[in-house]
């Protein structure tokens, strides 16, 4: 007989804080969202964000100050654990590549949907690329960070839940671990002034589009960037 994983909930205090800075990100809302582009550069994490680890099919850039909020949320993690960065800066064509792909699949399973339902659906898991609020990604000012532990090892943030049933940064009917795990990257994400995709517990930002709804901000500070800006 499997062992029983046993769940735990969160610490209330941290999630009333998450629940401030996270929550409906729908598109029309971003698009409501007036960017005031700053105009800052990008910089490559990898030398700007000293014990921060990229994943090696990163791209690794994100803007100055976001760069910086991730290095102070680095060092706001207990003794030994690390960040570990598996996307930050997104291409339009990598981020289209994505969304025509997810969309074509769903045509492929489902012939009957509808174009607009198969955009919608689409359109829940990946940014789309045609709107006038640019994806998080592609403007240098989200990250998607997972916490590696002293050891090295991934830490757990998922068991016993799979896939998207555990993608909720507040799920429930987590072990005691994961929610010990995410405790740890929440506090501290937010004590750095990232706010949080509340669908997707690994995915912050600051100064985009996403960031100025969770948080109630009229306007934002980033728009499209590249590398060649």
């Amino acid at each position: 007989m499997p062992r029983r994983i046993r769940t735990a909930v969160f610490n209330s205090e941290l999630a009333v804080r998450l629940q401030a800075v996270s929550g409906p990100e729908p598109i029309a809302a971003l698009n409501r969202v007036k960017e005031r582009e700053c105009g800052e550069p990008l910089v490559d994490i990898r030398k700007h964000c000293p014990g921060v680890c990229v994943s090696r099919k990163c791209l690794p850039y994100l803007r100055k100050t976001v760069a910086e909020k991730l290095s102070q949320a680095q060092e706001a993690l207990p003794p030994g654990y690390k960040l570990h960065v598996t996307t930050a800066l997104r291409t339009k064509e990598a981020q289209q590549a994505l969304f025509d792909k997810y969309f074509a699949e769903l045509t492929e399973k489902h012939p009957d949907w509808s174009y607009a339902t198969r955009r919608r659906q689409t359109c829940r898991f990946f940014a789309p690329h045609d709107q006038p609020a640019p994806p998080g990604h592609c403007t240098g000012a989200a990250v998607d960070v997972h916490l590696l532990l002293p050891s090295g090892k991934k830490a757990e943030l998922r068991k016993p839940l799979t896939g998207w049933k555990s993608a909720r940064s507040l799920a429930t009917g987590l072990s005691e671990r994961a929610v010990r795990n995410r405790e740890i990257l929440f506090v501290a994400m937010l004590a750095a002034g990232f706010s949080n995709c509340a669908e997707e517990f690994w995915h912050f930002s600051y100064g985009d589009a996403g960031w100025a709804v969770r948080i109630g901000e009229p306007e934002c500070v980033y728009g499209w960037v590249s590398l060649s800006q």
